[in-house]
């Protein structure tokens, strides 16, 4: 993985900027609407990405005045179940089980699918045009690509039901205080303002990656049983040799330098 600028003429485009990785939907003309073939494309993106030791961290955005209006409806959607189950849910499951943390960068309209990216996302960063919608009901469906797994978790039953059931959709200041994104910024600022948070990981060490394998496996399992994992990755992590160097720097009075990150140990 290098520097270089991706090829603009690709629907899904993914790049390094230093420690940062860039991840952007590339459909400007059709508000970066998704088929399953940018499924794969971004499921490749972000294995490429985690594959490289100098990224720390990855933004997701989109191109144009849209993050992502859903799924393309004009390509067809033949066979739904078969396209979440070969297609999208594989690329959730990727993200959210990714050894580097995701910082979604919306920009306008995160719509369906676009939604999905964005919750799937460990943080969120939205700009003053962005609108968070869920509109399948309006269509006889309901959410999907782990929208109505993750919904719920980040902003609670209640306001998962209102958006869901509703059919509406959420403006950033509303997200914002509804714990559905992070922070909000300037319009057109979503990736400079997420690239700020990114930079920020260049100084931590690999237990970042702990810390978000922790986090998803606390949702779906009991007290004990995530007190006992607390303690065996506490074990292993102490093992590491970032743990060493942090202390090292801390005794030393200085910043701590850690080693690339090695890709399959965070």
């Amino acid at each position: 993985m290098t520097d270089d600028a991706p090829d603009a003429g690709r629907e899904v485009t993914w790049e390094r900027r230093g420690s940062v990785g860039v991840v952007a939907i590339n459909r400007p003309d059709r508000m970066n609407a998704v088929t399953p073939p940018m499924g794969q494309m971004l499921l490749d993106g972000f294995r490429a990405l985690e594959g490289d030791p100098e990224v720390r961290s990855v933004i997701l955005t989109g191109a144009g005045r849209s993050f992502c209006s859903g799924a393309d409806v004009k390509a067809g959607i033949a066979d739904p179940e078969a396209v979440l189950r070969d297609t999208w849910n594989p690329l959730i499951e990727t993200m959210t089980s990714l050894r580097i943390p995701i910082i979604a960068a919306i920009n306008g309209v995160a719509a369906g699918a676009g939604a999905s990216l964005a919750l799937a996302s460990d943080l969120r960063v939205a700009d003053g045009t962005a609108r968070i919608q869920l509109s399948f009901v309006k269509v006889g469906l309901l959410p999907d690509t782990g929208a109505t797994w993750l919904l719920p978790r980040l902003i609670g039953l209640g306001r998962a039901n209102e958006l869901a059931m509703l059919g509406g959709d959420v403006s950033a200041s509303d997200a914002l205080a509804w714990g559905l994104v992070n922070r909000v910024c300037d319009d057109g600022a979503a990736v400079p303002a997420a690239e700020e948070i990114a930079r920020r990981f260049e100084g931590l060490p690999s237990s970042v990656a702990a810390v978000k394998a922790a986090h998803h496996r606390g949702l779906s399992t009991d007290l004990s049983d995530q007190l006992v994992h607390e303690a065996s990755e506490q074990g292993r992590l102490r093992n590491h040799p970032d743990f060493d160097e942090a202390m090292a720097a801390f005794r030393e009075k200085r910043r701590p330098e850690f080693a690339p990150r090695t890709p399959t140990l965070g």
